[in-house]
């Protein structure tokens, strides 16, 4: 759960690496919201009752003014909506379900997952960044969407998920198209 300690020490590490955005899963709070320090904004979403899931946004002081909207969706997902100097872009912020799962479920997230980039404006360059619970393989079928850089060979049903929402939505996925350590590539 992220407490509100833990943010003034994420906040902390922004600042140490000049970092303006960051996407935050597991956030466990009640209800959606911003909050408001004098180094940083928090914009998250969570469910009704505290303790499940949870998504958000943590923003420096710096891009603040840049701030377009916010839409929180429900714990599973938000979008933030920022101006820039020559296009605005749009991050949404997942978490998506578990192997565990039912299909049901898994396909009611990408349905409101889908309807959400639906909804994103024609113009706005799209980053869809989050927890995808999803073993991104090297199999060429995925082959203009997926590197070569994925830490497994294998892909995993919630792979074949996010492959689909990457083809549809022309996307890629970018943690298997840069060269990294094996160390780096999982969590």
């Amino acid at each position: 759960m992220l407490q509100i300690g833990k943010m003034s020490e994420i906040a902390h590490e922004m600042c140490r690496y000049n970092v303006d955005l960051i996407a935050l899963q597991e956030v466990r709070w009640q209800g959606s919201g911003t909050i408001t320090k004098s180094d940083y904004t928090v914009y998250y979403s969570c469910a009704e009752k505290q303790g499940a899931y949870g998504t958000g946004f943590m923003i420096s002081k710096k891009i603040k003014e840049c701030v377009l909207g916010f839409e929180p969706v429900n714990e599973r997902m938000c979008k933030l909506r920022i101006k820039g100097k020559l296009y605005n872009t749009t991050y949404i912020c997942t978490y998506a379900p578990t192997e565990d799962a039912t299909d049901e479920y898994k396909e009611t997230f990408y349905e409101d997952l889908q309807n959400l980039c639906n909804k994103v404006p024609k113009y706005d360059a799209l980053c869809v960044i989050g927890d995808f619970n999803a073993k991104v393989g090297k199999e060429d079928i995925y082959s203009g969407v997926i590197g070569k850089e994925s830490l497994h060979e294998k892909s995993s049903d919630n792979d074949e998920r996010i492959c689909n929402f990457v083809v549809a939505n022309n996307l890629f996925i970018c943690g298997t198209k840069f060269p990294h350590k094996d160390v780096h590539k999982g969590t």
